[in-house]
């Protein structure tokens, strides 16, 4: 009997809950304390912090084509930025900033860039806003994201597919420049 009252009562505070109309609900959900909201940093800041960050970034881009020169197991890093602002204690913006790519082994066949391992890797840096300025908050630390086997093949064969696509266009483009070159000069040898 008692088991059965409380199965009744969390039944209807959850039916009560769901009753209650979206707008409060919103509007609990707006009073949650400011540094816990995520937002998005300004034009300005983000080039800023790009700025101090692509020169940081530049030995790992170049330890990265190394490896790969050398015939070891690379991240190929997108050279894009994904920033993830958040605000501290006393409203201090901090943002870690990730830099990330699939890892190849360069050794087995399948693309240009060899076979995927399956894995992404992420390179984070942590900054925060200090008088204005970006002040590193700890060095940069990878991440890996191990998505199997499957996952590496499908990536080795999309990168084979556009290492076919970019031939078949630079192969009709020498085409269209050897036929422009042709009648170029065809029109030339007309005009004489």
């Amino acid at each position: 009997m008692k088991m059965r009252t409380i199965t009744s009562a969390a039944a209807m505070t959850a039916a009560a809950l769901l009753l209650l109309p979206v707008s409060v609900r919103i509007a609990a959900a707006q009073r949650m304390p400011y540094h816990r909201v995520q937002q998005d940093l300004t034009p300005a800041l983000q080039r800023s912090l790009t700025d101090k960050i692509s020169d940081e970034a530049g030995p790992y881009l170049d330890e990265q084509d190394k490896r790969k020169n050398d015939k070891k197991v690379y991240v190929d890093l997108q050279q894009k930025f994904e920033y993830l602002p958040t605000y501290g204690p006393h409203h201090q913006l901090t943002c870690s900033v990730k830099l990330g790519g699939a890892e190849y082994d360069p050794t087995k066949p399948g693309s240009s860039k060899g076979a995927a391992t399956g894995t992404l890797k992420y390179l984070v840096f942590s900054y925060t806003l200090v008088h204005g300025k970006w002040v590193e908050m700890a060095k940069p630390k990878w991440e890996e994201q191990k998505l199997g086997a499957a996952a590496g093949r499908k990536m080795t064969g999309n990168i084979a597919r556009g290492d076919k696509y970019k031939q078949s266009q630079q192969k009709a483009a020498r085409a269209h420049a050897a036929a422009a070159a042709a009648a170029a000069a065809a029109q030339k040898a007309a005009n004489q």
